[in-house]
């Protein structure tokens, strides 16, 4: 295995793109556009989408294909770039998916960041070396200033890995010669135990309840015996029930076991969650769930639904979980049902009371599930 060291600092003009990038990594990988190699290239975005416009603008004889497994990146993307796309004006491919396209390209383009799961990043690895031909090379970018993780697991893979220090990061490009002997595979299935029956769930790196069922997921999954006490629910047995953010499919094979006569919808933003939620259906042999890809909330055949479940990560000052709420208001008929697990229970409790009646708390373990009634 060889290895290549040196400072950054190439000589000639750097790209100066028209909306400024704001990620250290973004900016590596912009800094060494002159070296990616063509036609085809293929560019990973998992954290945004602003280094898509930047490389276009710097490489105008590049065909482009830039895929993320993130529904809200793929609308962005569309939004920017569908009309230069139809305008035939330069070869420009995107795909949300759960992995990138299966092809042959000249180079591939992955920035991360700090804090970024390992899994995903050794999957996407060695993804990349399948897609890409032989000398064909991959451009990695970290805001790390050491690298020293990434640098062993470049060089555990590719032939030649070239290492390029800045003052706000490091730079990789990693070169491919012969195909991996032995790859290794990332998925993982583990089960779970609801109402006596064993049910089995698949997951994958960068999945929600990857290996093994999330907290949350169990409180979840633990509030739908609250829809059997007659103490606690009166009227029928749910048979529509969507779930919002999937991730590997726990909360919706258990629902679908609770209610063997319903028809379950399980969404999510990300492509690997919907591909591993239908995994874990098939798995069950359930074909009452179906899936959906999707980062607006919008739901088919709104105001029908009896019951939504939801367990909204809670960042972007409450964005997604807003999203969840937002769409329970639009799926639900009057009467149905929303159960939503939460650790930050004031700002949850709040909300609820303004949209949704009888709202009520149940103490779960380290978790909180609200629940609450579709207005009439």
């Amino acid at each position: 295995m060889k290895s290549s060291r040196r400072q950054t600092g190439n000589s000639g003009s750097k790209p100066t793109p028209s909306r400024p990038l704001k990620s250290w990594s973004d900016r590596l990988i912009l800094d060494c556009a002159s070296q990616l190699s063509g036609p085809e290239v293929l560019t990973v975005l998992m954290h945004g989408t602003t280094l898509a416009t930047a490389l276009r603008e710097a490489r105008k004889d590049l065909s482009f294909t830039f895929f993320t497994p993130e529904h809200f990146f793929s609308r962005t993307l569309h939004s920017f770039h569908d009309a230069d796309a139809s305008a035939g004006t330069r070869q420009i491919h995107i795909t949300c998916a759960a992995d990138p396209p299966e092809q042959t390209y000249n180079c591939a383009v992955f920035p991360t960041l700090t804090g970024d799961s390992s899994e995903v990043a050794q999957e996407m690895f060695q993804t990349l070396h399948a897609r890409l031909q032989p000398g064909g090379k991959l451009f990695v970018s970290t805001n790390n200033l050491k690298g020293k993780w990434l640098e062993s697991q470049l060089k555990a893979l590719y032939a030649t890995v070239e290492i390029r220090k800045s003052a706000h990061g490091v730079l990789f490009i990693a070169t491919r010669a012969q195909p991996i002997k032995k790859t290794r595979g990332f998925r993982a299935r583990f089960s779970i135990r609801h109402q006596d029956q064993v049910l089995t769930c698949e997951s994958r790196p960068g999945v929600f309840s990857h290996r093994k069922l999330d907290g949350g997921a169990r409180a979840l999954i633990r509030s739908l015996l609250l829809l059997t006490d007659p103490a606690a629910v009166t009227g029928p047995a749910p048979r529509k029930i969507v779930e919002m953010g999937a991730g590997c499919g726990a909360v919706s094979i258990a629902a679908a076991t609770s209610f063997p006569d319903a028809e379950l919808l399980a969404v999510d933003s990300d492509a690997r969650a919907v591909q591993c939620t239908a995994q874990t259906a098939a798995l069950n042999g359930n074909t009452r769930i179906k899936t959906l890809l999707t980062s607006e909330g919008a739901v088919p055949e709104p105001g029908t639904w009896d019951l939504l479940l939801g367990n909204p990560p809670y960042y972007s000052d409450f964005r997604i979980a807003e999203l969840f709420l937002q769409t329970a208001k639009k799926s639900l008929r009057p009467g149905g049902r929303i159960h939503i697990v939460t650790k930050p229970v004031e700002w949850q409790e709040a909300r609820m009371k303004q949209l949704f009646n009888n709202v009520q708390a149940h103490k779960l373990g380290e978790y909180t599930v609200f629940t609450a009634v579709q207005k009439g």
